[in-house]
């Protein structure tokens, strides 16, 4: 293959954002391997130039939306477009993707297809298959359950992430922090009943989100982990999971678990074999790939994905330093208000026990609204966790694994850009052993044409008819006795110096003698390695070719979801605040009536006397509806004076001679004279 007159593709001639919406390839072009994977978009012929990419680009690549990007995957396709994979010089595909998928793969796929919800219907405590207790799950798909413990869930979760490196696996609850078992204990934190139900909902969840994700609703393994009487340990040590590769940056994005039928012959697979390429040359082409660090910088970067990084850092440290943290503040003084309620309702109801009459009916309904508000504010709670707090943290999760996939592409990109510098560098130094041949060998036949010369002059000399052959072979002869006379020379000068010679034979056995040869032998290993080179920069363009549209047909279908979600969780959250004011409402209305069933103050003033009260739980007035809503200067001198006259105290009745109960001294009326005479000297300004 003549690989200098077919350079590697570029994997940034085609852009995702400029695809149409992609289709499947045709069936025929495929492997045996019918894993679903995610969709890549194909590009048409007319989009290839760059002048029509310059008119078929509107805008300059933005942040993720809903209303940009490539469109979301419907269909389970494979990768990339036959027309549009790199081929080597005969034509044939380097790399097959995995097959489309047609039909069912089983009874669970079609009940997923068909749109059977998945629940999580129980959580109990059982020792099956070990000594020590742990909880299980019990999972209900259509009229069939399963049951797996969380250890489980974690495995499945893993095994999507290494089969589907490029997609966004939706996130599971973490394990329990190292300070509820210090608190706890291991055994109470593990059987801690609020722990149950929030893991219970989270994975009920997480099930919800795979089997929605137009992809991994369709792989088999996590059919598998839905049916029942399957040991899912058995599942985690059979391929396709034991065939993942300890580093995915070393195996192909589209499939993970690519094996070639044996590493060490260039044989190709009969799957192989059909397609045209070589499994053993791609797997090498893989492994030899580089291993970046994630902060490794690009020189040519992708805008598009710059501003998804930028933006997905802004997403999370929104989510997780500022939502998250007053809504756990928020929550926490919501909680601290029910203590309080509780409280104050037992106060209340103690009170109404020492009460009779109406008042005590109004105080024990106080009470009882008090109450009501505490259970109110408790169901709000629990409600608040389920539509609010679950939820965002569920999309701090989200922000975190996205990030990791936008990494894994940085170092796709990376890796690309490594091999193309290699390769390159090979280039420029194979150039330069090859006119330093292209001399060398220039220098030889100019000294063996000088040689000869000089031979034929010498021969002509010493004999009068020399013979052909003795002109042929004479160069070749008088190597020999050069080599020979450096010889004996560096034997003699060896006997004379002893050490000397020692320590040149050893430095001469080190130094290269014969530069030729190992200027050949260098020229031939470049070529291997440009060779190797070749074959990683197409493979590497492939992958990042690949990561780059699926993920960023996946970003767009999490943006849509995202959306979704986020409008779900304000409407649920106003519901739940409805619900509370409504209950609340009812409770201190029923309070109200019996309030209102007191009788009034005996010191009040009739009903006729009184303006008009307003009602602060009821409607307002007719009069106040037709003013502007404010109180008058004369509404309020009238309310002042109402209120003095409630608050006024009871009248003293007079004092006479017979009702005086003092001694018949005359010592009280006395000091009443007495007093009489003090204010008939006062002035209107006080006591003179």
């Amino acid at each position: 293959m003549n690989r200098s007159t077919s350079p590697p593709p570029n994997p940034f001639s085609d852009s995702p954002s400029l695809s149409p919406a992609p289709t499947p390839p045709p069936p025929h072009a495929h492997t045996d391997n019918s894993r679903p994977v995610s969709p890549s978009s194909g590009i048409p012929s007319s989009v290839g130039s760059p002048s029509s990419i310059a008119g078929h680009l509107k805008k300059p690549s933005s942040l993720i939306s809903a209303a940009s990007g490539s469109p979301p995957p419907t269909h389970r396709a494979s990768f990339p477009d036959p027309s549009k994979l790199p081929r080597n010089s005969s034509g044939n595909l380097t790399i097959n993707g995995p097959k489309v998928k047609t039909g069912y793969c089983c009874e669970k796929d079609k009940e997923i297809v068909l749109g059977e919800e998945v629940h999580i219907v129980d959580a109990f405590k059982t020792t099956e298959g070990g000594k020590a207790s742990y909880i299980t799950y019990v999972i209900q798909l259509g009229t069939h359950t399963t049951r797996r413990r969380y250890s489980a869930f974690l495995s499945l979760h893993q095994a999507l992430t290494g089969l589907y490196p490029v997609l966004i696996i939706p996130p599971i609850p973490s394990k329990q922090s190292l300070t509820d078992y210090a608190v706890k204990g291991q055994t109470k934190a593990k059987e801690d009943a609020t722990v149950i139900a929030r893991r219970k909902r989270l994975l009920e969840d997480f099930l919800r989100r795979v089997l929605r994700h137009p992809i991994l609703g369709g792989e088999h393994i996590v059919h598998r982990f839905l049916e029942d009487g399957v040991s899912w340990n058995e599942v985690l040590h059979s391929p396709p999971i034991s065939l993942l590769p300890k580093n995915p940056l070393h195996a192909p994005s589209h499939n993970p678990t690519f094996q070639p039928a044996s590493p060490t012959s260039d044989q190709p697979s009969a799957s192989t074999a059909a397609g045209g390429g070589s499994t053993s040359t791609s797997y090498i082409a893989h492994h030899l790939l580089p291993t970046p660090s994630p902060s490794h910088p690009l020189k040519k970067p992708d805008q598009r994905f710059i501003d998804s990084e930028v933006f997905t850092e802004k997403f999370q440290n929104h989510f997780t330093g500022t939502m998250e943290k007053v809504n756990r503040r928020v929550t926490k003084r919501w909680t601290e208000r029910a203590g309080d309620m509780s409280e104050l309702g037992a106060v209340w109801n103690g009170f109404s026990l020492v009460e009779q009459g109406k008042l005590g009916e109004a105080v024990e309904k106080v009470g009882q609204a008090v109450d009501q508000e505490y259970l109110a504010t408790a169901a709000l709670l629990q409600a608040w966790e389920r539509t609010t707090t679950e939820p965002l943290h569920i999309y701090s999760q989200f922000a975190s694994l996205i990030r990791q996939r936008l990494s894994f592409r940085h170092q796709k990109h990376v890796q690309y850009e490594l091999v193309q510098e290699a390769l390159e560098t090979q280039k420029d130094r194979l150039e330069l052993l090859e006119n330093a041949e292209r001399e060398a060998r220039r220098l030889e036949e100019a000294l063996e044409r000088g040689g000869r010369g000089l031979s034929s002059s010498t021969s002509a000399s010493q004999f009068d008819s020399p013979s052909i052959n003795a002109t042929q072979h004479q160069p070749e002869e008088y190597r020999y006795q050069q080599e020979e006379r450096r010889a004996r020379t560096s034997t003699s000068t060896g006997q004379g110096f002893g050490l000397l010679s020692a320590v040149k034979h050893s430095l001469s056995g080190m130094m290269d003698v014969d530069p030729e040869a190992t200027r050949r032998a260098n020229i031939g290993k470049t070529r291997d390695n440009i060779s190797q080179l070749e074959d990683s920069l197409q493979a590497s363009a492939q992958d990042l070719k690949y990561a780059s549209t699926t993920l960023q047909a996946d970003l767009d279908r999490f943006q849509r979801q995202k959306v979704a979600d986020l409008r779900n969780l304000a409407i649920q959250l106003s519901k739940v605040h409805r619900e509370w004011c409504k209950q609340n409402l009812e409770a201190w209305q029923a309070a109200q009536a019996a309030i209102r069933e007191i009788d009034n103050h005996p010191n009040q003033p009739p009903a006729q006397a009184q303006p008009a009260q307003q009602d602060t739980l009821g409607e307002p007035s007719a009069s106040e509806q037709t003013t502007s809503g404010t109180m008058g200067m004369g509404n309020m001198r009238s309310e002042i004076e109402r209120v003095e006259a409630a608050n006024k105290p009871l009248p003293l009745p007079e004092r006479d001679e017979v009702d005086t109960p003092f001694d018949e001294n005359g010592e009280e009326e006395n000091k009443g004279k007495g007093k009489q005479k003090a204010k008939e000297k006062e002035g209107p300004l006080g006591p003179l």
